[in-house]
């Protein structure tokens, strides 16, 4: 047995602050390609970067002994607060990120749709979610093996058995895994909160949701022992025989879950008057305190294994936008009508990465485990299935009305939002390796920056993830993309009097600044994360004893700073992207864009002969030119294109005259 999951963590660095002059270099070096055609506008950032250099120094001096104050990083309260907790906008599809996970190739006892797509037909690629009003035994046995090959997870990390992650920087901070489970966010005016304590890590219990109704299943009996899969498929469909039974006496209670798709403050003020009711507040505890949330959905996908379809019911409900789904749970799984699995997650406690590997690990146990067709009768003796039905009674006409304005707001949002699964087989890792001879991240990065540069005839400001979890409790930081390197290469690669040699030059440079920026971020030395403490060290630290006041002067150079159109302009990330680690089971994974117009939320899985892309934007009309599907047919393009680049000035046959 290896050491314990969490033994390595008093070992662990703190995430450092950067030098004051070296973040505002990088970030006067980020915004170049962002403001190279407006010399007045780099004059003047120029201008304010310099002021702001001059009067900065007590604001580091401020974070530096505000960093001294907290238990584990200076960043971490601030970011969990300004980074998610204050969001006010809907979880749906803004803030929550949706997985797809591989179908089981035995599955049986499938619903049809009336006219089942074809080939041939026009919505063939983008599939269609389809409502089937009823419920399957081969949803109820797959849903159960995923509730149990969690369980087997969270005793792992419970029991400090989960290897610790590492990488060549070291071991990484294992505390994310702690925060999946009995994790809630609660909605309260202007900022939320997050539950999670002794009483809800050690739960015995799950929710389970349908047609919007939720019920308390207990996965562990009374001395604590896990409860058999014969013993759960009987509770899941006693469950399911109540509320199907209800929905045909017309018993359902309100839909109240939709309420946590929605606008935070509305769903603060319908939570509070939902609390002062004793049987509702009771409902709402036992939510906080299950481990996580099932969701059995009656749609289906049609042409069955269609991942856009499939995606789309992940997203936000393929048929009813916002129900069935309790979006301020940590952790949550949907199943549909054909068995086929996805998974929901709320942002706030941990990054998408870590979900992410739960999830691999759980749909590869459950997939080495063949379901046979035939109901399980209840392992242990005289075992009679115990339905606790979680209820919302006396609901008020004006959370009615919330919920009824709820539903309004999450149709239009899901009307709006337009997302695909672009898998892309002509290649991948193995061949970016070899045959272009760079990193595949920074292929990748490159491909959807030309990608977008082609489309819209303007660079985009970028955000990547990058992992700082090589630290105490990091999290992530932004590797700001876009460099003069990659502009370069964009401008090389649309010009047609350029070399396929110079190209590939270009390309490479691109690559290996690229790399650079990727390494400097994931080592806690990045742009972003350290001008939002400066920031808050103006807003919120107090001047330290015997710091002299702060002159008017001092006062107006660090406001026009911290207001700069340019910096305003460059974290309006036109291209948010994130990458995962290879996985054959997550078929999608999605998260929506960040920015109003033209822009794209992309989360890539790079896999040794293919490249899987998850593309979330809006409609042509509700992002003001953003375009998904033409984003999808230009990147397949570019990557063919680079692939030839990089062919043909690899082969010798790339002549200094030599185009395309």
């Amino acid at each position: 047995m290896g050491p314990h999951t969490l033994s390595e963590q008093g070992k662990l660095p703190r995430l450092p602050i950067p030098a004051l002059n070296q973040t505002v270099d990088r970030y006067l070096e980020s915004v170049g390609p962002l403001l190279a055609g407006d010399k007045a506008a780099l004059a003047e950032t120029q201008r304010r970067a310099s002021a702001f250099l001059k009067v900065a120094d007590r604001l580091q001096q401020r974070l530096v002994s505000y960093d001294a104050t907290q238990e584990s990083s200076w960043l971490e309260a601030w970011w969990l607060e300004l980074a998610y907790l204050s969001w006010r906008e809907g979880l749906c599809i803004n803030s929550n990120y949706w997985l797809t996970i591989a179908d089981d190739p035995n599955a049986y006892g499938l619903a049809t749709a009336p006219k089942p797509l074809l080939p041939s037909d026009e919505g063939y690629s983008a599939g269609k979610v389809w409502e089937s009003n009823e419920y399957s035994e081969f949803q109820v046995r797959r849903a159960v093996r995923f509730i149990q090959r969690t369980l087997d997870f969270k005793e792992l990390v419970d029991e400090g058995r989960l290897p610790i992650d590492r990488t060549r920087a070291g071991p990484q901070c294992m505390r994310q895994y702690t925060c999946i489970f009995g994790m809630t966010r609660i909605p309260r005016m202007g900022c939320d909160q997050l539950r999670q304590d002794k009483t809800t890590m050690s739960s015995r219990t799950i929710i389970l949701i349908l047609k919007d109704q939720l019920y308390s299943v207990d996965v562990y009996d009374s001395a604590g022992h896990r409860k058999p899969n014969g013993d759960l498929e009987s509770e899941l469909h006693t469950i399911i025989a109540d509320v199907v039974m209800r929905a045909d006496q017309g018993e359902l209670d309100p839909a109240i879950p939709v309420l946590t798709a929605g606008h935070r403050d509305r769903w603060s003020a319908a939570y509070a008057e939902l609390e002062k009711q004793p049987a509702n507040h009771a409902t709402l505890a036992a939510i906080q305190e299950a481990l996580f949330a099932v969701s059995l959905d009656t749609t289906y996908s049609d042409p069955f294994g269609s991942i856009n379809a499939h995606q789309q019911n992940m997203k936000c409900h393929g048929t009813e936008p916002g129900h069935n789904r309790w979006y301020d749970k940590c952790a949550s799984y949907i199943v549909d009508r054909n068995g086929t699995v996805g998974y929901v997650g709320e942002h706030s406690p941990c990054d998408a990465l870590i979900p992410a590997f739960m999830i691999e690990h759980v749909s590869k146990a459950v997939a080495g485990e063949r379901i046979e067709r035939g109901l399980l009768i209840p392992e242990t003796p005289s075992y009679q299935p115990h339905v606790r039905r979680l209820r919302f009674t006396d609901v008020g006409a004006s959370v009615l009305d919330m919920v009824r304005e709820a539903e309004a707001e999450v149709g239009r949002a899901a009307s709006e939002s337009c997302s695909r699964q672009i898998r892309f087989e002509g290649f991948g890792s193995e061949w970016i390796k070899k045959g272009a001879a760079i990193g595949p991240d920074a292929f990748a990065q490159m491909a959807l920056q030309l990608t977008y540069y082609r489309m819209h005839g303007e660079f985009a400001p970028v955000y990547e993830t990058a992992s700082t979890r090589q630290f105490l409790h990091g999290r992530t930081e932004t590797v700001r993309s876009l460099t003069s390197e990659g502009a370069e290469f964009m401008r090389a690669m649309c010009d047609p009097t350029s070399t396929v040699l110079g190209r590939y030059q270009a390309l490479v440079r691109a690559a290996k600044k690229h790399q650079t920026m990727l390494r400097n971020a994931s080592s806690g030395q990045g742009v972003d994360r350290h001008i939002l403490g400066l920031r808050m060290a103006y807003l919120r630290v107090a001047p330290l004893p015997g710091e002299s006041a702060m002159s008017e002067q001092e006062k107006r150079a660090i406001d026009e700073f911290f207001g700069d159109p340019a910096l305003a302009r460059s974290t309006t990330f036109q291209l948010s992207t994130s990458g995962l680690f290879p996985s054959y089971y997550l078929t999608h994974t999605g998260f929506g864009c960040v920015a109003p117009e033209r822009a794209y939320g992309t989360n890539y899985i790079i896999e040794s002969k293919r490249i899987k892309f998850g593309i979330e934007g809006k409609t042509r009309d509700a992002g003001k030119g953003t375009d998904v599907e033409l984003f999808e047919a230009t990147l397949r393009q570019t990557l063919w294109e680079l692939k030839l680049v990089c062919e043909q000035a690899n082969s010798g046959s790339a002549g200094k005259h030599s185009h395309l």
